[in-house]
């Protein structure tokens, strides 16, 4: 009964974790159309402070209650904050500098860091069918994101791989985390701790200002209730019962849900290779839901 239990748990948790990891695809189709008035880090400050107040409101006294039993639950939030803002940072800036394709496919080369750096920290090598995911989700992102090629690489690809390892350790620091302590408390404090971050630069090296007219606010107000609201704070709740290696892999459903939202809402263009990208990324992902973790 406990197994039965346990198996069922971790399907809910895989499930739920593909529907936070599309929700948080969603988010570079709000961004890129409020980019055009707001500067990056304005756009993140407000966006997760904004959720982070929102979450505290409704849910302040059980993290009260969590801090008061297990302190160090505010280290482990502020040590994941610092590491997603990181990630999302050199993103940002990095985008100045290459294809927003290049920085999709560099960043989202963290499916295949988690893996090894798993096997680094555990001297364990990864089952077969993690690699083979691996391969084919990987690949699958690259005939999406990259219709040209990467073409040279300088400052922008070079801050693209500092998010891209940034987001691999985020997602094991996830893991660590999740199993020692609250993980919606994770999840709350550390979409505190980014905002606030990402504040205090805007306020140094941008203008901050909140947006100007009701279709504005609207896209704020979906990166801010679907994209972080649940796309941020319940990752650690969903990773807690999947391994660091499967949660990588399931991100591989993040640049095909931007391509597709480009394609619907932006018109973008979605080429015969990227829909081909986009089954080879969705059967490289069946492996990691049809058998029980590793």
């Amino acid at each position: 009964m406990n197994q039965t239990k346990d198996i069922t748990g971790v399907r809910s948790a895989k499930l739920l974790m593909i529907s936070l990891v599309v929700a948080r695809g969603m988010s570079f189709m709000f961004s890129k159309t409020l980019l055009f008035n707001m500067g990056p880090f304005s756009l993140l400050g407000i966006r997760f402070l904004l959720a982070f107040l929102l979450l505290f409101a409704f849910f302040y006294k059980r993290v009260l209650a969590e801090l008061q039993k297990d302190p160090k639950i505010l280290f482990a939030g502020l040590a994941l904050g610092a590491v997603y803002f990181i990630c999302m940072s050199c993103e940002l800036v990095g985008l100045q500098y290459t294809s927003s394709s290049t920085c999709a496919f560099l960043e989202n080369s963290a499916i295949a860091m988690v893996p090894i750096l798993e096997a680094l920290l555990t001297h364990k090598a990864p089952s077969l069918r993690i690699i083979l995911s691996c391969f084919m989700t990987c690949i699958g992102i690259a005939m999406i994101t990259l219709n040209g090629g990467i073409r040279s690489f300088g400052l922008g690809e070079f801050l693209c791989c500092i998010a891209a390892f940034a987001f691999a350790c985020a997602i094991i620091l996830n893991d660590r985390c999740t199993k020692k302590h609250d993980a919606f408390s994770i999840g709350i404090l550390h979409v505190g701790f980014i905002g606030l971050t990402a504040l205090l630069v805007a306020f140094a090296f941008e203008t901050p200002h909140l947006p100007e007219t009701g279709t504005q606010w609207m896209m704020l107000l979906m990166l801010t209730l679907i994209c972080t609201c649940l796309g941020f704070t319940l990752q650690p709740v969903a990773q807690r019962k999947i391994s660091a290696q499967t949660t990588g892999i399931l991100f591989g459903l993040n640049p095909l849900t931007a391509a597709v939202c480009g394609w619907i809402f932006l018109r973008e263009s979605m080429t015969p290779l990227g829909i081909a990208g986009g089954i080879l990324i969705v059967n490289g992902i069946i492996p990691t839901n049809t058998f029980p973790e590793p």
